[in-house]
């Protein structure tokens, strides 16, 4: 799910632009350039800077903002951060989730807005909502729908907006021992190729679930069985002591949150090669013939090893939407770039009919054709070739990243999810590039390598971000690039 789009206005986006323009220049720019790039006035961009420093100084008293010059000590995200803190959508989600007004009118009473801004300011969210049969009730505020996605959207409202779990509200001292076992349960496993980046979200999605949990909201049961990768029977004992649950509700809340943590789109990067391995083993021991994720398409033949994360990632896609017939990631402007090909769509309907035969009658035709559909936008990139500059991708980038894949299909590149595993080939170091988000640990490990970084911001258009990083890849001196998708088992280097 992307929302960020749905939280900024259209100013508030273009000082995040020229604050970027600004970084992008180390500090020292020409306004009317900028003015040039963003395809604006001078005066509308003159204005954007004085709006800007007006913000900027709100967190920083010494900051300094001239017409060609910035000193400050805040960083991009932290002001991003506080653009979201002071968002109207921003804070409408957050209510909903702590359930702190009884209805929309008391909110518009307490942010002194009226219910008309409001409106207008949230036609943008509840858009978004509905792509997900999400809805946003006034009385009381609360979102309504699968609670699964709701908790998915939770999750990335937070991650998008940058916001530490420290800003959450606190967890009742009842469910403490619970949160503490799920997180050792799920840090102690190995299961994961270990980052800061994911160990923030698996703390987040845990909290969520629990807070959600504690306000009397559970998961349905999932629509079909899973394989699991966790032994859930201690964690459901400790359900069951806790909370007074019954063995079948403590393992449905648990299956559930067990999936997202693991094998659902938004973690299966960071499993190890040999989870997925022996998730895939299991699979085909279900079967005859044995389950294969895309029969007949070659560039995905070595999905059962589990080191070609792409395909791990592209099964956890398809289970993801035969779940809840939703895509997890795609958004309405970036969609619309993409151009299904006969070759992505005949790999789209073997990867769904091959994990539909995991389910007989339970997957029917509109499935197959739904998850197709999607699914042919995903699998644009599958003719790949050797690497000659290796892209270090931090876990936060899960969206972002096949966006650029779908796009970057006609030379040489190498995509690898940075993480704790990860190392530098010291001869080959001026090759890399670490492209981050919100991963502050992905500036860090670059700095102490010697790499160059380029920083995605969610906010600003597809094809303004697609063209920075065009820019960025140019210091390589290649002008075409395409591919490669094998996540190699490399250590990290102390």
């Amino acid at each position: 799910m992307k929302i960020d789009f749905a939280m900024l206005t259209a100013k508030e986006v273009l000082r995040l632009r020229l604050l970027t323009y600004i970084e992008d220049q180390q500090g020292h720019f020409n306004l009317t350039d900028f003015a040039t790039v963003a395809e604006i006035s001078y005066s509308r961009a003159y204005h954007s800077l004085l709006n800007l420093r007006t913000d900027l100084q709100q967190l920083d008293a010494t900051t300094t903002l001239t017409k060609d010059a910035l000193e400050t000590t805040v960083t991009l995200d932290e002001y991003r951060h506080w653009l979201y803190q002071h968002s109207l959508p921003y804070l409408v989600m957050v209510a909903s989730l702590t359930a702190e007004y009884a209805s929309t009118a008391a909110f518009c009473a307490a942010h002194q807005v009226s219910l008309s801004t409001l409106n207008r300011r949230l036609r943008p969210m509840k858009q978004q909502l509905t792509q997900y049969n999400l809805q946003l009730v006034a009385t009381p505020l609360r979102l309504t729908g699968n609670e699964t996605l709701i908790q998915l959207l939770y999750f990335m409202l937070y991650t998008t907006t940058l916001t530490p779990i420290s800003e959450l509200p606190g967890l009742p001292d009842k469910l403490r021992p619970l949160h503490d076992a799920l997180m050792t349960t799920y840090t102690t496993s190995k299961l994961y190729q270990e980052s800061p980046g994911l160990k923030y979200r698996r703390d987040l999605l845990i909290t969520l679930a629990l807070l959600r949990l504690s306000q009397g909201y559970r998961y349905p049961a999932l629509r079909l069985p899973l394989a699991h990768l966790t032994d859930l029977r201690q964690l459901a004992t400790q359900f069951q002591q806790q909370l007074g649950d019954t063995p079948q509700q403590a393992l449905t809340e648990l299956a559930t949150l067990d999936y997202l943590l693991t094998t659902s789109p938004y973690f299966v990067r960071a499993l190890q090669p040999d989870a997925m391995s022996r998730l895939y083993r299991g699979l085909r021991q279900r079967t005859t013939p044995a389950y294969e994720l895309a029969p007949g398409v070659v560039e995905l033949a070595d999905f059962a090893t589990g080191h070609d994360w792409f395909a791990n990632w592209l099964f956890a896609l398809c289970q993801f939407m035969l779940l809840f017939k939703v895509d997890p990631f795609m958004r309405a402007e970036i969609t619309a770039l993409y151009r299904p090909t006969p070759e992505s769509t005949a790999a789209g309907t073997a990867i769904i009919t091959s994990m539909g035969s995991l389910y007989p009658q339970q997957v029917g035709v509109a499935d197959q054709r739904l998850i197709q559909k999607y699914l042919s936008k995903y699998t644009n990139g599958l003719s790949l070739t050797a690497a000659k500059v290796e892209i270090l991708v931090s876990h936060d980038m899960y969206g972002v990243t096949t966006d650029i894949f779908n796009r970057l299909l006609s030379g040489v590149v190498h995509v690898s999810l940075l993480t704790e595993q990860t190392a530098i080939v010291d001869h080959q170091r001026a090759n890399y590039l670490v492209i981050y988000g919100v991963d502050e640990a992905a500036v860090s490990f670059a700095q102490r390598h010697h790499l160059e970084t380029f920083h995605w911001i969610k906010e600003l258009d597809y094809g303004e971000n697609f063209d920075r990083l065009l820019r960025t890849l140019r210091h390589h001196e290649l002008s075409l690039f395409a591919l490669d998708f094998n996540n190699r088992g490399t250590h990290l280097e102390s």
